[in-house]
């Protein structure tokens, strides 16, 4: 009895089976029973393979796949992703991957990594930022900026949990992709003795990441889940950029040289950056002397027809918790914390990236 594996570039054969559904048939050849299973390849994964990405589940079976953006279990609420279920990468990012798994079985064996999000086109990444239904603050706080792009753009990057071998995720003390403050590994200790966070659910995040930076991973400050292989300068030398979801869309694929003809990213002039923590918004222009900000020095500016009060400049995000904490102690319970480059407005998760 044989099993052979049989990846068609059509859509469909015979109109038995869609993209991503398997099909099953027995043959007898020289009095030999074969099973031959067929899927179809959707047409994302035949963008991701002409890109020269790997399928992960082709190379460890170990390795659990459970794509939170081809579910509505995610922060937009809907299936983003369509038919895509199998997790692509960049061949060294995936065998990197592949030795944080074997890492993982050796100290805890009923353990598994699971990938929630790994190769993912630019124009999925422009999706989650126009059908992003939450407040213009938050979503420059918490989202990659589609105008810089993101290193899942290149297949460089890999969103990822733990869970046990029923594939019942661990307790990570929020969920993928959560906006709360609690998902940011840099406060972890703080988060623990306000009781935010409990040592099970802390102790699941260092063991993900002991495993993951064993591999030459790196972490970032704001989220638990996600992994960098490399740098977005290395990235953007040395992989191509995944332009669209959409075949018609992404013309570098028809060229060998796909690296020298990909379209380029706007690149950030790096200057600066700090985070302040923002107290109050206005619609008019307020007096920085006024009783209402309770003695605290402020910088003000103007952005999204809103006049914006900070107190602080940090070089930190850890210095810019502090001041929050401060801020929130003394009655701006909304205060929160903002980035910039130099006097520009970036992204939380863009600063960080920037400068890590």
């Amino acid at each position: 009895m044989f099993n052979i594996l049989i990846f068609s570039n059509s859509l469909s054969i015979n109109n038995q089976i869609k993209a991503n559904e398997n099909l099953t048939t027995t043959n007898i050849i020289k009095g030999e029973k074969i099973n031959i299973t067929i899927r179809i390849i959707p047409e994302i994964e035949q963008i991701m393979r002409g890109y020269g990405l790997v399928d992960i589940s082709d190379l460890d079976s170990n390795i659990i796949v459970n794509l939170q953006y081809a579910t509505t279990n995610n922060f937009l609420g809907i299936n983003i992703y369509d038919n895509l279920t199998h997790a692509y990468l960049q061949k060294e990012v995936a065998e990197k991957l592949i030795n944080a798994s074997n890492d993982l079985i050796k100290i805890m064996p009923n353990y598994r990594i699971v990938i929630l999000d790994a190769a993912r086109p630019l124009s999925i990444q422009k999706n989650m930022w126009d059908k992003a239904q939450i407040p213009q603050e938050m979503k420059e706080k918490y989202l990659a900026n589609p105008i810089y792009g993101s290193l899942h753009n290149y297949g460089a990057a890999v969103d990822v949990t733990l869970a046990d071998t029923l594939g019942n995720f661990l307790d990570m003390g929020t969920n993928f992709d959560s906006f709360e403050n609690i998902a940011y590994p840099l406060f972890e200790q703080d988060f623990i003795k306000s009781g935010k966070l409990n040592p099970t659910q802390v102790n699941n995040r260092l063991i993900l990441r002991s495993v993951m930076k064993l591999a030459s991973f790196s972490s970032i400050s704001t989220e638990w889940w996600h992994f960098n292989s490399c740098s977005r300068e290395f990235a953007k030398k040395n992989y191509p950029l995944i332009v669209s979801h959409i075949l018609a869309e992404n013309p570098q694929l028809n060229v060998n040289e796909k690296i020298k003809n990909s379209p380029k990213l706007k690149e950030p002039k790096v200057n600066n950056i700090n985070f302040r923590v923002q107290i109050m918004t206005s619609a008019t222009k307020l007096n920085r002397a006024n009783k209402i900000f309770k003695g605290n020095d402020v910088d003000e500016y103007f952005h999204n027809g809103l006049y914006k009060y900070t107190v602080g400049k940090f070089n930190t995000l850890e210095d810019a918790f502090r001041e929050l904490k401060k801020a929130q102690n003394i009655g701006f319970n909304d205060a929160f914390i903002v980035a910039f480059n130099k006097n520009q407005r970036i992204g939380i998760k863009d600063a960080s990236e920037l400068i890590e």
